[in-house]
């Protein structure tokens, strides 16, 4: 029997090394890859918050799915420049308000700092928006309350990739 575990740690240590050797160096994204289908957007939407690598894969998905990123926000100037390097569509917003107040945006993505995702979604579902943030996109039970409560009131959908 515990050969059997070692068996399958030995098996599961190798499989993960693998995996992660494998998304390591897979090639990136190209824009073929991230240009939207054919056709009309379905869906208008920015990013906010672009302090974890995640959102390239954010953004790149909804774009994928027939979303157009019009804009973004971050007060980072190496975030800024790398973000427009790969989506030169996107215009820079002068601060998040700009895009919480857009009426043409049905989502906002964000990859900010994850205490401050929750209280950047209620902001986005309060303005009509849905919201989608990278893990973790709640950090207490707090923010998991308020989540829920806002959700409930605005109809507006709070997801976490």
């Amino acid at each position: 029997m515990g050969r059997q575990r070692t068996g399958r740690r030995d098996f599961l240590r190798t499989s993960l090394a693998t995996a992660a050797t494998v998304a390591w160096t897979r090639p990136r994204p190209t824009a073929a890859r991230t240009q939207a289908p054919a056709g009309a957007p379905r869906i208008r939407f920015a990013a906010i918050g672009l302090n974890h690598g995640h959102i390239y894969g954010q953004v790149s998905s909804v774009i994928r799915g027939g979303g157009e990123v019009v804009s973004f926000f971050a007060k980072e100037p190496d975030l800024i420049a790398a973000f427009r390097k790969r989506f030169p569509q996107a215009a820079l917003a002068r601060n998040e308000r700009e895009i919480l107040e857009d009426p043409s945006l049905q989502l906002v993505v964000s990859a900010s700092i994850p205490d401050e995702r929750a209280p950047l979604g209620i902001q986005a579902m309060r303005h009509g928006k849905d919201f989608m943030a990278d893990k973790p996109g709640i950090t207490t039970l707090a923010q998991l309350a308020e989540v829920k409560r806002v959700q409930a009131e605005s109809g507006r959908i709070y997801s976490i990739l």
